[in-house]
Formats: C-alpha cells, sequence, structure tokens
C-alpha cells in the first residue's frame, strides 16, 4: 500500500482536487505529453490545459510503484494506491513501441457503497438472507458489479456473524471486520488463481466466498460444488443478460457433463443480477439499469434443466405474478418514464432494442 504523504506537495494537491472533484466520473488517463482524461457518464473529457509531460509524471509513477520502470519492460503493472478517501487502482503501461508511458485509473471510494444506494431495489436484501446457493452478478465491464458485490458483502458484514471469504484480482474495496471475519486473498500475491484461491478457501471454515470472477473450468466446478455444500457465494461474470450469465457458466462444462451441471445450479441458484449503468438525462451522473432473475421456489429450476428451454426464463421474468424477476427492457422504460434517462442512451445498452423500441413507441 501507497502513503500518498510521499508524494511531492504540488502533485498531491492536484491529485487531490481531481480525485474530490465534484463531477462524476469513475477512472483517471493519465499518459506521457497528452492533456489528463475522466471517463464521466458521457465519456471522455480532458481536464487542464497543458500536456502531462514524463517529468511530471515520474513521482506519481514512484509513489505507486518505485520499480515501476523495471517493471513495465515486460509488462504492464497493477498496483493499489490509496489517495485521501479513495482507493485508485492503476494499472501503468508503455506504448508506441516503449517510448511512451501511461497510467489507467479506477477510483474507488474507501468504504462501500450502502445497498440502499445502488439504485438495486430493497428486496436484493432477500438474497443475503439465504445461507446457501449461487448468486451471479453480471454485466459488461464498468457496469458497477464491483460496487454491488462490496455493497453485499458489506451488508453480510454488519447483519451476520460469519466469515467471508474474497478471491479478487485485485482487491479493489478493503473490508472491515464488523459482525463477520473477513478474508480477502488477492491473486497472485495470496493464491496463484481464482480456482485454487477457492479451492483453498473450502478449508477455511467460510460462511460466505466472494469470487472476482469465474473465467474457468476449474473456477466454475467449484462454485457449484460450494454453492450445493452450504455456503453462499456470490460470483461475477460478463455477460449481457441474466439468461446469459446461467448459459456462460454452463459453458465451461464438457457436453457429456452439462446435465449433471445443470441441475446443480439449479438447485443451488439463488439469482442473477445484470446490469448496465449509463447515463443521467441530464449527463451529469450515473444511473444503475438491473435486469434479475430470482430462483424462488426453484421456479427456474426446469428451465435451466433442459437446454431447450433455457430461453423461456425470459418470458418467465416478464409474468406480473412475479414481483421481483424482471427484464431490463422494463426497468429502462420506467427509468425513461421517471425521467431519470433518456431513450437514445436505453437503446443503446438494450440487448434487445427491438423490443425496447417498439415498447416506447406503444406508450406514446
Amino acid at each position: 500500500m501507497v502513503d500518498n504523504s510521499s508524494l511531492p506537495r504540488e502533485l498531491r494537491q492536484k491529485l487531490l482536487h481531481l480525485v474530490n472533484a465534484p463531477q462524476t466520473f469513475s477512472d483517471i488517463h493519465i499518459e506521457q505529453d497528452e492533456l489528463i482524461m475522466v471517463k464521466t457518464p458521457r465519456g471522455w473529457q480532458s481536464k487542464g490545459d497543458s500536456p502531462v509531460s514524463l517529468a511530471e509524471m515520474v513521482p506519481l509513477l514512484e509513489a505507486i510503484d518505485e520499480d515501476w520502470e523495471d517493471k513495465i519492460v515486460d509488462k504492464a503493472i497493477d498496483c493499489p494506491f490509496i489517495l485521501d478517501k479513495w482507493r485508485l487502482r492503476c494499472n501503468i503501461f508503455r506504448m508506441a513501441r516503449g517510448t511512451r508511458v501511461a497510467i489507467s485509473i479506477r477510483r474507488f471510494p474507501l468504504q462501500p457503497m450502502t445497498l440502499e444506494d445502488t439504485g438495486l431495489p430493497p428486496y436484493v436484501k432477500a438474497m443475503l438472507e439465504v445461507t446457501k446457493g449461487i448468486i451471479l452478478i453480471t454485466g459488461p465491464t464498468g457496469a458497477g458489479k464491483t460496487t454491488t458485490v462490496a455493497s453485499m458483502l458489506e451488508y453480510i458484514n454488519t447483519t451476520r456473524h460469519g466469515h467471508i471469504v474474497t478471491i479478487e484480482e485485485p482487491i479493489e474495496y478493503e473490508l472491515v471486520r464488523k459482525q463477520s471475519i473477513i478474508s480477502q486473498k488477492e491473486v497472485p500475491t495470496d493464491t496463484s488463481s481464482f480456482s485454487s484461491g477457492l479451492r483453498e478457501a473450502l478449508r477455511q471454515k467460510p460462511d460466505v466466498l466472494m469470487v472476482g470472477e469465474i473465467r474457468d473450468f476449474d473456477t466454475a466446478e467449484t462454485v457449484l460444488h460450494a454453492g450445493e455444500s452450504g455456503h453462499l457465494v456470490v460470483a461475477t461474470l460478463h455477460t449481457s443478460s441474466a439468461v446469459r450469465a446461467i448459459t456462460k457458466l454452463l459453458s465451461f462444462f464438457p457436453a457429456d457433463q452439462r446435465a449433471q451441471r445443470a441441475a446443480t445450479l439449479a438447485d443451488s441458484l439463488i439469482g442473477v443480477i445484470f446490469q448496465s449503468l449509463l447515463p443521467s438525462e441530464d449527463g451529469e451522473q450515473q444511473v444503475l439499469a438491473s435486469e434479475m432473475v430470482f430462483n424462488n421456489n426453484q421456479q427456474i429450476a426446469p428451465f435451466i434443466t433442459d437446454p431447450d428451454k433455457l430461453h423461456l426464463i425470459a418470458d418467465f421474468m416478464k409474468r406480473k405474478e412475479d414481483n421481483m424477476s424482471r427484464t431490463l427492457n422494463d426497468v429502462l422504460q420506467q427509468l425513461i418514464a421517471k425521467k431519470k434517462i433518456n431513450a437514445r442512451d436505453a437503446l443503446r445498452v438494450a440487448y434487445n432494442r427491438i423490443e425496447l423500441h417498439d415498447m416506447l413507441t406503444s406508450k406514446r
């Protein structure tokens, strides 16, 4: 961990001003001989009126990692960096045949957001009251999955006497013990991989397991085993819908094992949250749109175990008698009606754009 007091005062003040700026943004891009850029809800915007020289960048680079110059010869490096009330995930890399250097920074608050502040419905807490099973959080890169997972774990941390074990690459929110024991493990520092970290964790008396990302057969297999054997597992995937999270998880298994794994998933799945972030109607804030499917009383289990019926989960989510599951398009339509987002941005993130277009035009 880096102590920001090691930075020269002028640079520290400049960075403090930037990360504490009231404008909503998620990322900072500092590139040699270019203007500093920040990623806002409406895209990248420049900051300042003069390019940043390498000489100006060096004190920051050395504060992040004193051996940065030697390490980036072979590959980019990831380093956490604490600045005031923010945790910065810094990626230092070379470009232009090694002649230029850049730092890609993602900004996180030191304290996880409360579940109430994420934009998720209050009944999501019902998922976290379950003591065993699998919760999948999915969506594209930059959709706020890390924030959602941290908020969920913090809720458990404040309401349950348990042992939470996380496997992350890198650790992005550092949780502080409250009601629960917290064991955060970083790949590859504390464990060699997600799959090995998860297997090790099963021998460490966990109640709750968090897997930063399901990437391979070994991790998928261990997640299913953990969910089936009495642990609450929260895991993330990169997919474009809630249903595709289920199909992607099953796709890690060979065809001859898929039916058996599908039965295990059908029995242990608590629910899936797919999420996306959109600009607010005025472009000043980010708004969460979330699609959800709950497996209450094994309601969607028959669809999971039969590959020919998986697509029917989307129809199940539209049933009005199920007031917890909901489709992304229904949520987008509601956000438009409340004037929280505009239709153009909604159509950009919808995976079923034709359906959303028809829904919006039929309301006119």
